[in-house]
């Protein structure tokens, strides 16, 4: 038929990059090397969607992610991989984490895995180190350590500043596998290495407030020291809000302070929660003051995401929220169900990794910060995925976008962000995981799901964090943080919006997810087979529309173009 030739074109173009990943005709706006933009990616860890203020929530004020979303872009569809080492593969690679076989259960410590070493597996900063960029990473790597030319020093970064692994104690800086994995492995995991040395770091102090002090230290010395038209790409990867392995993981700077800060919230873990997340809201502060101190903020591009959806329940859970979409980024670990781990039932010897592909492990918290952009304080629902970075990026600071390798899977986003053009994306891979049988991809408006769920009942979304009872949301306190104030001392004769203009952003944002959900994310559903959504009208997934065979064929299109990316998976990397 004729029809499945085209849809066959579609399938191809889509794993291989060829049409919606990269549109050759595209031009590339180049901006002279003395006025490349420095660029900073703050990432942080297991932050659900619904645990940053701007998206509504009154529960954990986030005033200085705020300012950022607000005197920028806040990215409402930007979709991520649903769990860390996929996730940032694809953050540095600008590919799909299955193209480099990072797609499935997170590197543990010293496995001899990692992102393969090969032009087509190039890491984000070695490309910007091709622009004449100092590149710096702060935090968290988890994408290979086993030998040395696999650590971030000897991978396009001139320094690295932090730990290896998944996550580390925020006090004392161990690592150790849990219990349950059967992995006995336990070692301090500091690191301060640059390219002609590996060594070990003994830094002290709550680990957010330590990297954030590296960071202001780095932006600093850059200023001080480098040539004025050398600039910054500094990615600040960070622990919070990531459990850590102690009887209590979820740890805080001072528990009292946390508790009567945040008295209004009824569950303990998700006060502590609070906590840290107030802490790395306090750091993005710090941060956006630093860059202003230095002179280099009105040339810069701030990005601040999250890596997948906050972990609710299960293997490290932090009782972070992705309310209201469904599904939470979840380890089971040796349990075959949600039922099972709550009763602490081992019933498979096997190790089960259920990071879930529901909306709420994949539609990643983000939003995007720069003078440089045209088009500032709004709300974009265009389709945008964790991999477009890279290019996009590249080509704000210049770069030609041609020069980037035809595998990538990212296209140039900067357009959409800069000036509020259409996306260049028209669909998006989710994942493939062919031991976890989890797979999922988007076309448009629809999305199709494909996972061997043992427990079919609905994931728990966490905290709706809105109540009477919460003290209100206070707009003042975003225009006054230390990132408010750095961004509207830029320029007084630029104005950043209005109180009642920020009102109307939090309100799109907010009603783009909540407003659309028109039944509950948390009744019965079971996708162990296939299921259909249509995220235009149902973005909290309620209602599978498989069986009425929307128009379009999009049901068979999804459903092909899973099957073939599974089949020829091996033939692509």
């Amino acid at each position: 038929m004729v029809w499945w030739n085209f849809f066959k074109f579609l399938i191809y173009s889509l794993f291989l990059g060829i049409s919606s990943s990269r549109d050759q005709t595209q031009k590339n706006e180049t901006t002279p090397s003395k006025q490349r933009p420095h660029i900073i990616f703050i990432l942080a860890d297991d932050v659900g969607w619904n645990d940053a203020s701007f998206h509504g929530s009154d529960e954990i004020p986030t005033p200085n992610i705020d300012a950022l979303a607000y005197h920028g872009v806040i990215l409402d569809r930007h979709y991520v991989h649903p769990i860390c080492t996929p996730s940032r593969t694809a953050l540095m690679t600008g590919r799909y984490a299955s193209r480099a076989g990072m797609q499935g259960f997170p590197m543990s410590a010293g496995e001899l895995r990692a992102v393969p070493l090969n032009n087509a597996t190039k890491l984000m900063p070695e490309y910007f180190q091709g622009l004449g960029y100092r590149t710096r990473l702060l935090g968290k790597w988890h994408l290979g350590y086993y030998q040395e030319d696999l650590t971030p020093a000897r991978r396009g970064f001139d320094s690295f500043y932090g730990y290896y692994n998944g996550f580390i104690n925020y006090f004392d800086y161990m690592y150790s596998e849990p219990d349950l994995l059967k992995i006995n492995v336990t070692r301090y995991d500091m690191h301060d290495d640059d390219e002609s040395e590996l060594r070990a770091a003994y830094p002290r102090g709550y680990f957010t407030d330590m990297i954030t002090e590296k960071a202001e230290e780095t932006i600093k010395a850059h200023a001080l020291n480098e040539p004025e038209d050398r600039p910054l790409f500094l990615e600040i990867a960070h622990l919070a809000g990531h459990a850590s392995i102690k009887d209590d993981p979820l740890e805080v700077r001072d528990r009292a302070k946390v508790d009567a800060e945040f008295g209004h919230i009824e569950s303990a873990d998700r006060r502590k929660y609070a906590g840290m997340i107030r802490a790395m809201d306090e750091s993005v502060g710090r941060v956006v003051k630093a860059l202003s101190d230095a002179g280099m903020l009105s040339n810069s591009i701030i990005v601040f995401a999250s890596d997948n959806g906050a972990p609710t329940f299960g293997l490290y859970a932090n009782s972070g929220s992705n309310h209201p979409f469904r599904g939470a980024r979840i380890l089971y670990g040796p349990y075959n169900s949600r039922g099972a781990y709550e009763r602490k039932i081992i019933t498979s010897i096997a190790i089960q990794i259920k990071a879930t592909l529901w909306e709420g492990g994949v539609r990643g918290l983000a939003c995007v910060y720069s003078p440089l952009i045209e088009s500032r304080s709004r709300v974009s629902d265009e389709l945008v995925h964790e991999v477009d970075w890279l290019p996009s990026l590249y080509a704000a600071a210049g770069g030609r976008v041609e020069d980037l390798p035809v595998q990538l899977d990212g296209v140039d986003q900067w357009p959409m962000i800069s000036r509020g053009a259409r996306s260049r994306r028209s669909r998006a891979l989710l994942n493939i995981d062919e031991v976890a049988k989890t797979e999922a991809a988007i076309i448009g408006k629809h999305k199709l799901l494909k996972g061997a769920r043992n427990d079919p009942t609905a994931d728990f979304v966490g905290a709706t964090g809105n109540d009477p009872a919460y003290p209100a949301y206070r707009i003042d306190e975003v225009l006054e943080s230390m990132a408010g104030r750095a961004i509207r001392g830029l320029d007084d004769n630029v104005r950043g919006p209005s109180a009642s203009k920020i009102a109307r952003l939090r309100a799109k944002s907010s009603r783009n997810a909540r407003g659309r959900c028109k039944g509950s994310s948390q009744k019965r559903l079971d996708c162990s087979g296939v299921c259909l959504f249509d995220l235009e009208r149902d973005p909290c997934e309620t209602r599978d529309i498989s069986k009425q065979r929307p128009r379009k064929n999009a049901f068979e299109v999804l459903e092909s173009e899973c099957t073939y990316i599974h089949t020829a998976l091996v033939f692509c990397l």
